[in-house]
């Protein structure tokens, strides 16, 4: 037994031979991973630090001169105001509304034919393209003349709902749009876990007279908090990246007040023409989303037979 100990098949394992197979194996995901990954930032990088006009070459180097005025730009810091609390708000509340979604499908009073339907139909605007939705929002629904939204306020004989009034109306349109379209990823997410717990559980607490609230508090979230964490995280992150659809439907107005740090890079890019101030400004956006991230994972950590 001594004499074979740490063979293969008869033959003696070579450290160096297993090494180079798994840099063999590794090279091509490795590869791709510096050409489409690592190289691109670290150029972005390199142009965030000139003065880079894409109409007034060449590129001068300015080193941090980019970042001190984008720190001191309003219009930036209430993009990046905007971003993170609208998709803290979109999350929490996707999460929330797909969790009592999710908890009616898998009831088991429910039949099964039933909830694949309706998990079937759900997944029909999240399927569709965000610029295909984000039109059919901003035309059909939200058209202050012939949109579906107002026909129906007029029916019941409530005041129009003009999308460019305020700051409110257009910061409560999308978020009623992305809540419609995203809410169904949270609930195949939940809808999974949910249906993971065991009758046997809920059943011993129903009839040692828990409500259906206690049992979803101490029981199920408990159970599925894993798959909390990572519906929350999943669904945070995408929010954050959101673009199409203000782009589409508000174009970031009235004035500033809906324009995410990704409608700003553009429009200070391929309308200003200032790449090195853009590119800029998604360097220090993928650092605070790098930072929020790590929060979030932080505090929904967890141990595994806890």
């Amino acid at each position: 037994m001594s004499e074979t100990a740490g063979t293969a098949g008869g033959r003696v394992a070579d450290p160096r031979r297993d090494l180079g197979f798994r840099w063999f194996a590794l090279g091509p995901a490795l590869l791709v991973l510096v050409v489409v990954g690592l190289l691109p930032l670290a150029y972005s990088v390199w142009i965030s630090l000139q003065r880079y006009n894409l109409i007034k070459p060449p590129a001068v180097f300015v080193g941090l001169d980019n970042y001190v005025s984008l720190l001191g730009d309003g219009r930036f810091i209430h993009s990046l105001v905007f971003t993170v609390g609208f998709a803290s708000a979109a999350t929490v509340i996707e999460v929330f509304v797909g969790f009592i979604i999710a908890w009616v499908l898998a009831d088991r009073q429910i039949s099964g034919l039933y909830s694949s339907v309706i998990r079937t139909l759900l997944m029909i605007p999240y399927m569709v393209a965000p610029v295909v939705m984000a039109y059919i929002f901003k035309t059909l629904i939200y058209d202050s003349s012939f949109g579906y939204f107002n026909v129906l306020l007029n029916f019941f004989g409530l005041p129009p709902f003009t999308m460019f009034e305020g700051t409110l109306k257009p910061i409560a349109a999308l978020l009623a749009m992305d809540i419609i379209l995203r809410t169904p990823f949270v609930v195949l997410i939940l809808y999974a876990g949910i249906s993971s717990v065991s009758d046997e559980i809920l059943e011993a607490a129903a009839v040692d007279g828990a409500s259906a609230l206690r049992r979803i508090v101490w029981i199920v979230i408990p159970i599925i908090r894993p798959i909390l964490a990572i519906a929350f995280v999943f669904r945070f992150m995408d929010a954050l990246k959101i673009f199409d659809e203000i782009y589409v439907i508000t174009g970031g107005g009235p004035g500033y007040t809906t324009e995410s740090v990704s409608v700003f890079a553009s429009a200070t890019a391929f309308t200003y023409f200032d790449m090195g101030y853009a590119t800029a400004a998604t360097i220090i956006f993928c650092l605070v989303v790098l930072a929020l991230t790590s929060l979030v994972l932080r505090g929904t950590r967890f141990e595994v037979g806890r």
